[in-house]
């Protein structure tokens, strides 16, 4: 893959950021949840369960999105950062959308 397919990914900011099924989303749904890995599965599980507040929770959606995008893209970590930060006009407000939907994949996976 590469930054025009990311571009295509992302061409409905709005949609991503209200459409739970949106492909961006879904996929780093399972990300998170274990369809990319046990690795991936293990290391972010254990780090979002260390988060004490929202400032960590922020920090880990930042970091697993990241990597997330990068893999998916073949991308580096300065390419993804600098897409999202210009594809947003308000990146927190994704970045708030991202804990929920991680907050939603580990209240699942405990059920």
């Amino acid at each position: 893959m590469t930054i025009e397919q990311m571009q295509n990914d992302f061409n409905d900011v709005e949609n991503i950021l209200t459409d739970e099924n949106h492909v961006v989303r879904r996929y780093f749904r399972m990300f998170l949840n274990g369809d990319y890995g046990q690795e991936i599965f293990e290391k972010y599980y254990k780090q979002w369960h260390n988060c004490k507040n929202t400032r960590n929770k922020r920090s880990f959606i930042i970091n697993a999105f990241t990597e997330f995008n990068c893999i998916d893209y073949d991308l580096s970590r300065y390419q993804v950062k600098k897409f999202l930060l210009n594809a947003f006009e308000d990146i927190e407000v994704l970045n708030d959308i991202l804990i929920n939907d991680a907050e939603q994949v580990y209240l699942e996976l405990n059920d």
